[in-house]
């Protein structure tokens, strides 16, 4: 049965398409199966893998939607081991929609399902608020990895997830755990982000801490994770890091 993991921010900005990409394809190099779901309107990880869109006939939102087409015809090869179920704007309306479905909280959680035991892990893309998208995420995984930027915003923010990560596990999810708070967008110069960091560490489980590095940024329009780009980088150490940490957690 595979592991579901939602990477969550309610705040944009913070790598968090980057970091679902990245801990992916480490994931598929380490010989895991893995499935990547765009969950995001934005389809910023469907773009990242170098798709575009609008050329995409089932995506997240045929799963999601009620004519319930199953999220195997919905799903696309990237290379060998890693899989993506990517997205469209039509999110966006889909979500409207959804709040009034019934039990609409395991909506994604029952698209799941039947294909979970395909994979060793199931990455979630969550959109960048706490919406009822979000909440679908968690209330299916089975842990939840948080990207934050190092920054004072960013910092304020995390404490209102984690405030929902418990509400989902009280009421919906009893096994949804955090992972992990991966320190992102770092900058060894800039004194802000060193004390935001030495924050995040003295509060937090601070797994990796990814230095800002314009690979990384430009991978997203290569479709080239920063381990295929410079695999001696720190940012590529770190990202593998993740996704040993991942493992080691079963």
């Amino acid at each position: 049965m595979g592991t579901v993991i939602a990477f969550a921010n309610q705040k944009g900005g913070v790598a968090k398409t980057t970091s679902t990409f990245n801990i992916g394809v480490a994931l598929a190099r380490a010989g895991k199966k893995t499935l990547m779901i765009d969950l995001d309107s934005q389809a910023s990880l469907t773009i990242s893998a170098g798709l575009e869109p609008y050329e995409q006939e089932n995506t997240i939102v045929s799963a999601l939607d009620r004519s319930g087409v199953p999220l195997s015809r919905c799903t696309l090869e990237l290379k060998p081991g890693l899989w993506l179920v990517p997205s469209r704007l039509e999110l966006a309306q889909l979500e409207v929609l959804l709040i009034g479905r019934p039990v609409r909280e395991t909506i994604l959680r029952r698209a799941i399902e039947p294909v979970r035991s395909r994979y060793d892990y199931i990455l979630i893309d969550c959109p960048p608020q706490l919406s009822i998208l979000t909440i679908n995420a968690l209330a299916c995984a089975d842990g939840v990895l948080i990207p934050v930027k190092t920054d004072y915003l960013a910092y304020r923010g995390l404490e209102q997830l984690l405030e929902t990560v418990g509400e989902i596990r009280e009421l919906v999810n009893p096994q949804l755990s955090v992972l992990g708070v991966i320190a992102t967008m770092y900058e060894t110069r800039v004194k802000d982000d060193r004390e935001i960091l030495q924050l995040l560490q003295e509060k937090y489980s601070v797994i990796a801490t990814v230095k800002r590095l314009a690979a990384v940024k430009k991978g997203v329009c290569d479709g080239k994770a920063v381990m295929e780009q410079l695999p001696a980088s720190d940012a590529a150490a770190q990202y593998e890091q993740v996704a040993a940490y991942v493992m080691e957690r079963g």
